[in-house]
């Protein structure tokens, strides 16, 4: 699978896990302070904070 179809893959699973209350564009801000400055990211970079940041339980704290 391309890194590509798993960034958003991995964007709908987070954005219905754990900001399922914001619109996609407050997502987008609010994942870009949790994450790092995702315009700046390699796809495969990108693919790995997103899994990682799915995997943990610090999207329950926010």
């Amino acid at each position: 699978m391309s890194d590509r179809q798993n960034i958003y893959e991995l964007l709908e699973e987070i954005h219905y896990k754990a900001f399922n209350d914001c619109s996609f564009g407050e997502f987008m801000v609010h994942l870009d302070r949790l994450i790092g400055p995702i315009s700046k990211l390699s796809d495969g970079e990108l693919v790995s904070r997103l899994y990682a940041y799915n995997k943990t339980p610090f999207y329950e704290h926010f």
